[in-house]
């Protein structure tokens, strides 16, 4: 037979035990949300000749604005040729589209039907959509030239909230 001393015992345990999940839930969200930039930096993509890089890589002293995109996205087609407008006539920030998984032979003639000249990467397994937290394409992701994420935006985005974003976070 338990007492009323006993329940509250096993209440109060249970009441630690409940608190001490929720406190290593919350320290593993939060340690998996700062070091993201520097995740995402360092995932591995390939060229559409077949070469590894990376963001990391290919960044410079100018921030970098990153599209993720597929060839079967209808937002992105709509996307990108602003992307190319921006990249033709800003300055102070470097343009990447990353495809996620397409083959490259049909990535090319798609940027060839668009009239593109982004330059592309593959991101051939979506590593850096999870590495991002990012459930689809589109997203636009602007990186710091140190690799830091200064702003993103999840669905397709307007010339108008990139040059806002460029205005916010690039002088």
């Amino acid at each position: 037979m338990r007492t009323s001393n006993g329940r509250r015992r096993h209440a109060s345990r249970w009441s630690l035990l409940v608190g001490l999940v929720i406190f290593v839930a919350v320290a593993m969200s939060c340690q998996g949300r700062e070091s993201s930039s520097t995740k995402a930096v360092d995932v591995e993509l390939v060229t559409v000749s077949g070469d590894p890089t990376s963001i990391g890589d290919v960044l410079s002293d100018r921030p970098t604005l990153v599209s993720l995109w597929a060839v079967w996205c209808q937002p992105c087609r709509r996307e990108l040729p602003e992307l190319q407008r921006i990249a033709d006539s800003a300055v102070e920030v470097d343009v990447l589209a990353i495809n996620i998984g397409d083959d490259p032979s049909r990535i090319s003639q798609y940027f060839d039907e668009m009239s593109l000249r982004l330059p592309v990467v593959i991101d051939e397994m979506g590593d850096l959509l999870t590495s991002l937290d990012v459930g689809t394409v589109p997203a636009t992701v602007l990186f710091s030239s140190s690799g830091d994420i200064l702003w993103r935006h999840l669905g397709a985005v307007s010339a108008e909230q990139v040059a806002a974003a460029l205005d916010s976070y690039v002088t």
